[in-house]
């Protein structure tokens, strides 16, 4: 899995899609969400714009810096909502309202295409209006009753829709977080098998 170009901004890591849903992959835009290392990749409208490219969410233009505060108020709605499900616990009422205050909005910009009987969004007047997508996809997520299979990264808490077969997906991502859990554990496992005392 390629990571997304978007600027880093003197940030020593990357960014990926690996959410499995367009709603966990926005709230993801915070890497290592509330400790020491915690880093918004939504620092700047570019990046902004460049993460709604590489998820196909059109705009006629840029995003302004009011598109970029008024997403990062969004991202923690969405997430205040669905991070608690993915720790087997419940959003709180307000959380939940949040999300329907988002969904009343966002869903008069979907329309039934009437020569393609598909779904079909009427083109956002700006760079926050594209965003409706993700709202209706956290809507769906809550509301869809397999909560069992939305998680958590144990090494980062990076959210994800677990697509596994056994359902037992433990990290974001294998090439990344998965590599270094294993690589600690192989450490204390050699490191406790050769400071055992010779009997």
């Amino acid at each position: 899995m390629e990571p997304l170009d978007l600027d880093p901004d003197g940030y020593d890591g990357t960014y990926k899609l690996i959410g499995g849903r367009l709603s966990l992959d926005f709230i993801n835009t915070v890497s290592w969400p509330q400790t020491e290392s915690e880093h918004d990749w939504l620092s700047s409208t570019a990046n902004l714009d460049r993460w709604c490219d590489a998820n196909e969410l059109s705009a006629s233009s840029s995003a302004t810096d009011d598109d970029l505060a008024r997403a990062v108020t969004l991202r923690q709605e969405l997430a205040a909502a669905l991070r608690p499900l993915a720790f087997g616990e419940r959003p709180t009422r307000d959380a939940v309202e949040a999300v329907n205050s988002r969904f009343a909005a966002a869903v008069v910009q979907r329309r039934v295409d009437p020569e393609q009987l598909t779904w079909h969004w009427v083109a956002p007047a700006d760079g926050f209006e594209r965003l409706a997508p993700i709202v209706l996809d956290a809507a769906d997520i809550l509301t869809g009753g397999r909560h069992d299979r939305l998680r958590h990264c144990d090494a980062c808490d990076w959210l994800f829709d677990d697509q596994s077969r056994n359902g037992r997906r433990r990290w974001c991502d294998m090439a990344d977080c998965g590599s270094r859990a294993k690589s600690r554990s192989y450490y204390h496992r050699t490191k406790a098998t050769n400071t055992r005392p010779n009997v």
